[in-house]
């Protein structure tokens, strides 16, 4: 498969992981957001509208990799790939504002509460459900996510661990109100208050680690020495030396210096380059606009 059919063929499996985790958050934040009015569960509403806003980041994911897969044009001879960590950053602006609003329904409803208020004993089972399925969604998503090295499907499947994370106090709140009893109805909003304050943390993690991608972070050790280890495996090369890398997206570019005999003819030293492109491109996966650029090889510089 050569290099650009896979890369496409990643963002194919990217946006089929996201538009399943899409429709199980749907189910389940609609189920969670029913079952809290109906069972007066401030918590269980305030876990069905993270679901719910599981949906709208995976969403935001869908339209980043469609945007990212783009071809080079006028505009972008470099492609689209950096649209994938703006649609990251879109998500972590979405977990926050989702921590801010429920937390806020949470405080109001310790201060101000609804009358006639508590959560009856069948939304503890809303609450296990999530658990069980939003866990198993974050370990199918991160699984393709690293593998792919989508810092989007990445920053989602951490939406479906929050998720998961918060779903826990809302289980303790649900519990402890339903334990105790009416008089201790306040644990069930204070769980909606530990859950925004989860999910804004989250918000706030995601968005600064995609921030350093979107600042050229670097290529992982591992590809730099693959990197390497390729361009050392053509014919003619001494040795490397300066080598610069940037994610975009699902693909790594890069610009490598290689050394040959300094004796080496232009056309020879030109062909030496290509081989060592080729290489590279066909040996690192994502490696897209390698630039080589050839220096003399002097063993006393080393």
């Amino acid at each position: 498969m050569e290099p650009g059919e896979a890369i496409q063929a990643n963002y194919r499996q990217a946006s089929f992981a996201t538009w399943l985790c899409i429709g199980g958050n749907v189910v389940l934040g609609v189920a969670k957001l029913i079952g809290g009015i109906v069972g007066t569960s401030e918590a269980l509403v305030a876990d069905g509208a993270e679901s719910l806003s599981d949906s709208l980041a995976s969403l935001v994911v869908v339209g980043g990799l469609r945007t990212a897969r783009k071809p080079p044009d006028d505009k972008h001879r470099y492609g689209h790939g950096k649209a994938e960590f703006v649609a990251a950053q879109a998500i972590g602006a979405v977990l926050l504002l989702a921590g801010i609003l429920i937390g806020y329904r949470g405080i109001s409803e310790i201060f101000w509460p609804t009358e006639g208020s508590f959560p009856r004993k069948f939304t503890i089972w809303f609450v296990l459900a999530t658990i069980v399925g939003k866990e198993a969604m974050f370990r199918y998503k991160i699984r393709i996510g690293r593998r792919l090295k989508s810092e989007s499907l990445i920053a989602d499947a951490w939406h479906h661990r929050s998720d998961a994370i918060t779903s826990i106090p809302a289980l303790i709140g649900i519990g402890a109100a339903l334990l105790l009893g009416p008089s201790w109805r306040i644990f069930d909003p204070l769980a909606a208050v530990v859950i925004g304050l989860i999910i804004c943390g989250m918000g706030v993690y995601t968005f600064m680690r995609t921030a350093s991608v979107l600042l050229d972070e670097a290529a992982d050790a591992e590809t730099l020495a693959a990197i390497r280890r390729a361009a050392l495996s053509v014919p003619g090369v001494k040795d490397t030396e300066k080598l610069l890398t940037r994610r975009s997206g699902l693909e790594t570019h890069m610009e490598l210096h290689v050394e040959v005999d300094p004796a080496m003819s232009v056309r020879d030293a030109h062909a030496v380059a290509q081989k060592v492109e080729q290489t590279i491109r066909r040996e690192v996966p994502g490696a897209t606009h390698v630039t080589v650029h050839i220096e003399p090889y002097y063993p006393d510089d080393h």
